[in-house]
C-alpha cells in the first residue's frame, strides 16, 4: 500500500470511529506500530487529526490541547470571573482536592483567606497554596508531565484512594450530554479518582468547553454536583444537567 493511500485510510478510520488506537490501526492496515506513529505525525502536521496518548482523534472533536504556558495566557479575565464563584460554595476548614487546570489555579487565588487542607497533583497549584498561611498542602506523587506540570500515574491514583475530601475542584477540558472528557488516559484516570474521593464535585468550564468530547471519558454528568460557567446553558445539555441534579452557576448570577 502506498503512503498516501495509507494516510487516507487512517484519516477515514479516525473520522468514522471518533478515535482510533495505534494498535487498532496497525492491525487494520497490517503495518508496524512505528509506521502508524510516523503516519499520525504526518497527518497531524497536515491538520487531519489530533494525536493523543496511544492513538488519535478527529480534528474538532475536542478543545485544542495546549501546554501550561499557553493555557495560562488564554482568557485570564474570564477564568477569574468563573473562579470568583467558588468562594460561595466552599466552607472554611474544608478539605479539598484540586486538579491541574489553570481555571482551578484561578479558583485557588480566591481562597487565600480560607483555612483549608488541600491535595493536588499540580506543581503550580502546590506552590501557590504554599504561600497561604492557613492552607496545608499535600502534593501527590507520580510521574511528571513536563509540558503541563502535573503528576500522574498508578502511584498518583493509589495515593488519592487514601483520601476522602469535602470538595473536589476540577477544570473541564470537554463536557457533553455523555459526560466529562479529557484528551489522555493518563490524566483522565487521575481526574476520575479525584472525583470519586470528593463528597461534592465542582467543575469549572467556560462555554468553549461545552458540547465537546475527548479521547478519554472521565465520568458521567451525575457524578458532578456543580458546574460553574460563563454563559447560560440551554437546550438538551441543560435538560440533561437538570436531570442529573447538576447545579449550574453562571458568572452573572
Amino acid at each position: 500500500m502506498l503512503l498516501e493511500e495509507r494516510l487516507s485510510q487512517i484519516s477515514h478510520i479516525v473520522d468514522k470511529e471518533g478515535s482510533a488506537t495505534i494498535d487498532l490501526l496497525a492491525q487494520k492496515l497490517e503495518v508496524s506500530k512505528d509506521t502508524i506513529r510516523r503516519d499520525l505525525i504526518k497527518l497531524e502536521s497536515r491538520k487531519k487529526l489530533h494525536r493523543v496518548h496511544g492513538g488519535a482523534i478527529p480534528i474538532g472533536k475536542e478543545a485544542e490541547i495546549l501546554n501550561y504556558e499557553e493555557r495560562s495566557n488564554i482568557s485570564s479575565s474570564l477564568k477569574k470571573k468563573i473562579a470568583s464563584k467558588i468562594k460561595n460554595l466552599i466552607r472554611d476548614h474544608s478539605t479539598l482536592i484540586f486538579d491541574s487546570s489553570t481555571t482551578v489555579e484561578a479558583a485557588i487565588k480566591q481562597l487565600d483567606n480560607f483555612s483549608i487542607s488541600t491535595i493536588t497533583n499540580s506543581l503550580t497549584n502546590a506552590i501557590l497554596l504554599s504561600k497561604y498561611e492557613n492552607a496545608t498542602v499535600q502534593l501527590l506523587p507520580g510521574k511528571l508531565n513536563k509540558n503541563q506540570l502535573f503528576l500522574y500515574g498508578a502511584e498518583t491514583v493509589e495515593k488519592l484512594s487514601q483520601y476522602q475530601v469535602d470538595f473536589t475542584i476540577l477544570g473541564v477540558f470537554a463536557l457533553s450530554n455523555n459526560g466529562l472528557f479529557i484528551h489522555t488516559e493518563e490524566e483522565g484516570l487521575v481526574k476520575r479518582k479525584m472525583i470519586q474521593q470528593g463528597k461534592q464535585v465542582i467543575a469549572l468550564a467556560d462555554h468553549t468547553k461545552l458540547n465537546k468530547e475527548g479521547f478519554f471519558k472521565i465520568c458521567d454528568l451525575k457524578e458532578i454536583d456543580y458546574l460553574i460557567t460563563d454563559e447560560k446553558i440551554e437546550g438538551e445539555l441543560m435538560n440533561n444537567l437538570n436531570d442529573n441534579n447538576v447545579k449550574v452557576v453562571t458568572i452573572n448570577e
